[in-house]
This record gives C-alpha cells, sequence and structure tokens, in this order.
C-alpha cells in the first residue's frame, strides 16, 4: 500500500510535466506549421488570422506611437472585395501603399480611414485615409485590395517581446533556452523509458528461465516416479507360481 502511494507521488508530477511540455511542443509546431503552409500557398503568413506590425513613423503618433507593436486581424481580400461595408470610416487599418503616396509607396502603412469604401468611376473600390498626427488625407486614395486588415490595438505584450527577442540574450532566454530544455527532458524521458524496458525485459528472461528451471524439474520428477513405477512391477513375483 505504501508502495503504491509512494508510486503515485512521483509519477503525479511526471505527469504534469508531460502535459505542459506536450502542449508546449504541439502549440509551437502548429504555429511553424500555420506559418509555413501559409508561405508555400504563396499566401502572406499569418498566425490563426492574425498578425503583428513595428509601426516605425510617427503619423499616428498619440494613438500609435514610434515602436509600438500593432495587433491586425486580416482580412480577406475577395470577401472584403464582395462586402466593403466590412470597413467604416474611424477604422484603423494596414495597407500596402499605392504608387503616388510618397516615399512609403509600396511599404506597409497604417493609417485611420476619414473616407469609408467608395465605388470609383473606374468600378474599383477606394478608401481615404490619414494618419492622426496629421492635418491632411493622404494624397492618393487607397485600393481596397490593398488592405491587410484592421488594427484591433496595440500589445505591449508583443512589445516586450519584440524587444527581447531583437537582442542576443533575449533570443536566447525566450527561444534556444526553452528548446534546449524541451529536448533534454524528452531525452531523459527516453532514457527512463528504455532503463525501464530493459529492466523489464530482464525481470521477463529471469522468469521464463524460472519457469524453464521448475518444469524441467518437473519433468525429472515425473520421470524419476515413471522409472521407479517400472522398477516396482519388474520385482513383483508372477501369479499362479505359488507351491500346489
Amino acid at each position: 500500500m505504501d508502495e503504491n502511494r509512494k508510486k503515485k507521488k512521483i509519477s503525479v508530477p511526471v505527469l504534469i510535466m508531460n502535459i505542459i511540455v506536450t502542449a508546449l511542443f504541439v502549440f509551437v509546431f502548429g504555429c511553424l506549421l500555420t506559418v509555413m503552409i501559409q508561405y508555400f500557398t504563396g499566401k502572406e503568413p499569418t498566425l490563426f488570422g492574425y498578425r503583428s506590425f513595428v509601426v516605425v513613423t510617427e503619423s499616428m503618433s498619440g494613438t500609435y506611437d514610434k515602436g509600438d507593436v500593432i495587433l491586425v486581424k486580416v482580412l480577406d481580400a475577395d470577401e472584403l472585395g464582395e462586402d466593403p461595408s466590412q470597413l467604416k470610416e474611424g477604422d484603423v487599418v494596414t495597407f500596402v501603399a499605392p504608387e503616388g503616396f510618397g516615399s512609403v509607396d509600396g511599404y506597409t502603412v497604417t493609417h485611420r480611414i476619414v473616407v469609408a469604401p467608395y465605388k470609383a468611376d473606374d468600378g474599383k473600390w477606394y478608401i481615404r485615409t490619414k494618419g492622426d498626427a496629421v492635418d491632411e488625407y493622404d494624397k492618393v486614395a487607397v485600393p481596397l485590395e490593398n488592405v491587410t486588415g484592421i488594427v484591433l490595438g496595440k500589445s505591449e505584450a508583443l512589445a516586450g517581446l519584440q524587444k527581447v527577442l531583437s537582442s542576443k540574450a533575449g533570443f536566447l532566454l525566450i527561444i534556444v533556452v526553452p528548446l534546449i530544455a524541451i529536448a533534454c527532458w524528452q531525452l531523459a524521458v527516453f532514457a527512463a523509458a528504455s532503463a525501464k524496458n530493459k529492466k523489464k525485459k530482464e525481470l521477463e528472461r529471469e522468469k521464463q528461465k524460472e519457469d524453464d528451471r521448475e518444469k524441467r524439474i518437473e519433468e525429472l520428477k515425473k520421470q524419476a516416479i515413471e522409472e521407479y513405477v517400472k522398477g516396482k512391477e519388474g520385482s513383483n513375483p508372477e501369479e499362479g507360481d505359488g507351491d500346489k
């Protein structure tokens, strides 16, 4: 009884650790697999429909300052084209700056919508945008197809993580060390399982030897009894040879 309780006390922490490590591995693997599939299919890598961007200009200062990390809900271009009402005046969006936008042509920009989606003479949908820190509207309208997604807000956690990962020490602490720890733990579990399996096989071999030994002893006993009975029968006088 005490031995069983001791085994339970030892197994519970190991079980919890296995669950944590497995969950962490599945999460990391799932994230990497999602990004890889999107990359090889030609889509912009996202994580469960979200992306993060670092603000690199001061055009949105007061709302999103330079260096802030923003979280963006990615919008499907086809769905947005079919339903432009997903975007409204006042939404902050991230988009690829069209030609004529200025020095940031072709780069990702985050600005606020000041004119809701409208259909122009060329049959395409556009929005007009503006940075919160400037007085004038952006020079050209933004085609709806250039919109990446709606900004949900800034993340202090992601910003802190970004700063940490940008340093070698932070990268080692957040990425390398946990991966090494997981690898070491898995090796330890594998070694323990191998040792347990080896011990089990040794016990099975010992038991098999013991069973074979007992079986051999039984066979020898049976053989000895049979020889004794035969010898006994051979020593008995035949019936009917007595004096008349």
